[in-house]
C-alpha cells in the first residue's frame, strides 16, 4: 500500500521572507536547488511522520475488531 503525503495546509502557508538554505528572498523564484536540497532534509522526518501515522492505523483497527 502506498501512502502519499497529507495535505500541509488548507490555506496559504505562512512562509518566512527568506530562504532557510540559501538565506536569500523567496521572492527570486531561484529556489529549484534549495528545494530538492530541503525535500531530501526532511524526507526521513516524512518517513518517520507516516511509519507513526500508519502504527496509530493499525493499533486503532486493532482495537475495534
Amino acid at each position: 500500500m502506498t501512502l502519499s503525503r497529507p495535505r500541509l495546509a488548507s490555506h496559504s502557508l505562512d512562509l518566512p521572507n527568506h530562504c532557510d538554505i540559501c538565506n536569500k528572498a523567496r521572492s527570486t523564484r531561484t529556489h529549484q536547488r534549495c528545494s530538492k536540497i530541503r525535500q531530501e532534509r526532511k524526507s526521513v522526518e516524512w518517513e518517520t511522520y507516516m511509519a507513526n501515522v500508519e502504527a496509530k492505523r493499525t493499533q486503532k483497527a486493532r482495537r475495534h475488531c
